[in-house]
């Protein structure tokens, strides 16, 4: 009976029917890195792709995230674009990833997981900006697991 569902659920999700084609889009968005009071506050900044396709709500998505402080973290998962009103999205994200350059932060491990949740407005055709919050961890694979939070501001721009 399970072995029919995974193959019921892969045939939506592969289907033609069920990806919707959408312009490729690139986010930039920039901000403070470590928001806690009792850690040093950085300067983060994020560069993402996210292609033109998506699977009903789901976004793939992969970029890159420097901080001043010098860690550098690669990722690739998924944003679930939640539409609200008047073109704006609420999109809930996680994006498995690992890090490239070790900064003064020890994050205990090279393999990290990034959620998010980031809120989107139209400003013009093929235009958007954003505000996301997101948490880095190693999701307690490693230890220490201190995690790192961010709040970034910027703006996505259709590629095509």
């Amino acid at each position: 009976m399970s072995w029919r569902f995974g193959v019921l659920v892969s045939g939506l999700l592969l289907s033609p029917a069920a990806a919707d084609a959408e312009p490729a889009r690139a986010a930039l968005a920039a901000g403070g890195w470590g928001l806690h009071s009792t850690e040093p506050h950085e300067l983060g900044l994020q560069l993402e792709i996210r292609p033109g396709v998506r699977w009903w709500w789901i976004r793939p998505t992969a970029g890159l995230l420097q901080s001043t402080e010098g860690t550098q973290f690669w990722f690739a998962g998924f944003l679930l674009e939640i539409p609200i009103a008047w073109g704006v999205t609420l999109s809930p994200g996680l994006a498995p990833g690992i890090r490239t350059l070790n900064g003064q932060r020890n994050l205990g491990s090279a393999l990290l997981f990034k959620s998010s949740v980031e809120l989107a407005a139209p400003v013009t055709p093929g235009l958007r900006v954003l505000m996301s919050f997101a948490h880095v961890s190693n999701g307690k694979l490693a230890t220490p697991n201190p995690g790192i939070e961010m709040l970034l501001l910027g703006f996505e721009v259709d590629l095509e």
